[in-house]
């Protein structure tokens, strides 16, 4: 018994690796130039693999390599639809927001704190602004906010340098409400900083604009919530 279980586990590893040379000679032609596949992965579709090449949608290959899909697959549950794809991305964002270290997050703990959200911001984006101005409110209602840094144009630029001396300071929680209130903070920078890191973070999740809301489960709400919408969502 344990010969035969072995043996088709061998199988099953030879057919595995045919499975992805045929893929990655396949794609290697239609892939963006400097894109390079991380992983492959068995799809819950049967001869459907998951190609992930540096972005968290995934690209659906027939097992010869001869199709692929671009796109949401959907199941087609007893009494509903799901969308595997989203609960897909949902699992890998979710491991990278739980890499990002606590203590390099700005946060704005609830004392009675039922849900946590990663929040990438920027200081002279308003509608970041607006959501900071409710961060009481968002904490009354039992959400805890956690800044990490987004300056939507980039490393190196004026926001960026501001981000750097927030983070830096003595009391980052002061320096950033500073900011958001278009108060000026004297310019510093320490190599401790999080701020570049949390850009290629960010970009990695998919962010394209501030602010951008994440729940520790890995759902994303892009854009700025309404304290009461948001616990809504949270909920859901």
């Amino acid at each position: 018994m344990k010969k035969l279980l072995i043996s088709f586990i061998s199988i099953f590893m030879i057919s595995l690796s045919a499975s992805e040379d045929n893929i990655r000679n396949s794609l290697k032609n239609i892939l963006p130039d400097g894109a390079k596949i991380e992983s492959i992965e068995e799809s819950s579709i049967p001869d459907i693999f998951a190609v992930y090449y540096g972005d968290l949608q995934p690209i659906y290959v027939t097992k010869d390599g001869s199709f692929f899909i671009y796109g949401d697959i959907y199941k087609i549950n007893s009494n509903s639809i799901s969308n595997i794809t989203d609960e897909s991305i949902a699992e890998r964002r979710k491991i990278i927001l739980e890499n990002i270290p606590k203590d390099e997050l700005i946060s704005f703990k609830s004392s009675n704190e039922q849900f946590s959200v990663v929040v990438f911001t920027d200081v002279d984006c308003g509608y970041c602004r607006k959501l900071h101005n409710q961060v009481n409110e968002y904490n009354k209602l039992g959400i805890s906010i956690n800044y990490a840094a987004y300056p939507r144009s980039g490393l190196g630029t004026t926001a960026f340098n501001k981000m750097v001396s927030a983070w830096c300071s003595a009391d980052p929680k002061d320096s950033i409400s500073k900011l958001k209130n278009n108060k000026n903070l004297d310019l510093t920078f320490c190599d401790t900083q999080p701020v570049s890191k949390h850009y290629v973070i960010g970009q990695k999740l998919g962010v394209n604009g501030t602010p951008a809301i994440f729940s520790m489960d890995g759902k994303m709400f892009p854009g700025y919530v309404e304290p009461e919408e948001l616990l809504l969502r949270l909920k859901s």
